[in-house]
């Protein structure tokens, strides 16, 4: 009997591009819905930034809000997104396409949350920059605030390493099986980080932020290092040593049966990223 073409590499593509979607846009409607919701307007919202229309006076507003308004909302939604989806994963059952899906799900959400609060700690840069300057160079706000940000986020990346390692056990059914490791933590983990790194500086390149000056290749690239997290997902599962968990998680492979439907709606969500949110679209 023929044996029968895997296209579990197709699918696990699909569903980065939809993880990807659904995390980087929506990061940014995080920010627009914020600005809006103090009185704020958008002058353009794009897949990779949101220029709002500098309208508000900060002094004027207590520091929980300043924070919230001036940038620090969206990662803080992302992170806590990411932290549901966690036990959505452990606790809820599903099929594997779906699980699959939220895995790479809760690992984006969950770097473009707690991978912020490290890069605004240490660097100051990003969302976490503006809202710095919008507290008026405060020592006494900022400086505890970017210890507390380098430290939860500093613990959470590495946490996320072990996490996606954990996660990657669904799907291996033989855990001393070191080519089915590789194959798993590849399509499940480095696939993500190479489809999310490449959008995300093509991002950078084509945003309005850049014409602004607000955004450059150096920034973008600074940024994108927040999808390290897959490449230690990969590396703890299918090349280093780690110790994978005491108890079975395997349930089923990676869905092999191609879903050519799930493709087609990737490839168009990332072509609309490309041509309209990549761009931007401009409000009077």
């Amino acid at each position: 009997m023929k044996e029968k073409k895997d296209f579990s590499l197709m699918n696990c593509i699909a569903t980065s591009l939809l993880a990807i979607f659904f995390t980087i846009p929506v990061h940014e409607l995080f920010h627009a819905i914020t600005d809006l919701a103090y009185g704020d307007t958008v002058l353009c919202f794009s897949a990779g930034a949101v220029l709002p229309g500098y309208t508000l006076d900060y002094s004027k507003m207590p520091v929980f809000h300043r924070i919230m308004v001036a940038g620090g909302s969206a990662s803080i939604i992302n992170a806590i997104i990411g932290i549901i989806l966690i036990f959505v994963v452990l606790k809820v059952k599903m099929g594997p396409m779906l699980r699959l899906f939220l895995i790479q799900l809760m690992g984006c959400h969950l770097t473009e949350g707690i991978g912020y609060f490290l890069i605004g700690g240490l660097f100051g840069a990003g969302d976490w920059g503006w809202v710095f300057n919008a507290l008026d160079n405060r020592p006494d706000v900022i400086t505890p605030l970017r210890i507390i940000l380098t430290i939860v986020g500093a613990v959470g990346i590495v946490g996320l390493f072990f996490l996606l390692n954990y996660m990657s056990y669904y799907f291996i059914e033989d855990k001393t099986n070191l080519k089915e490791r590789v194959s798993v933590a590849f399509k499940l983990h480095l696939l993500m980080l190479i489809i999310g790194f490449t959008w995300g500086m093509v991002a950078t390149v084509i945003s309005p932020a850049k014409e602004s000056g607000e955004l450059n290749l150096g920034i973008g690239l600074l940024y994108n290092m927040m999808w390290i997290p897959f490449f230690w997902g990969f590396m703890f599962t299918g090349v280093m040593k780690t110790l994978p968990p005491k108890e079975s998680r395997f349930l089923y492979k990676l869905p092999a049966k191609p879903n050519f439907l799930l493709l087609g709606v990737g490839i168009v969500l990332l072509l609309f990223d490309i041509i309209v949110l990549g761009p931007g679209i401009w409000f009077n």
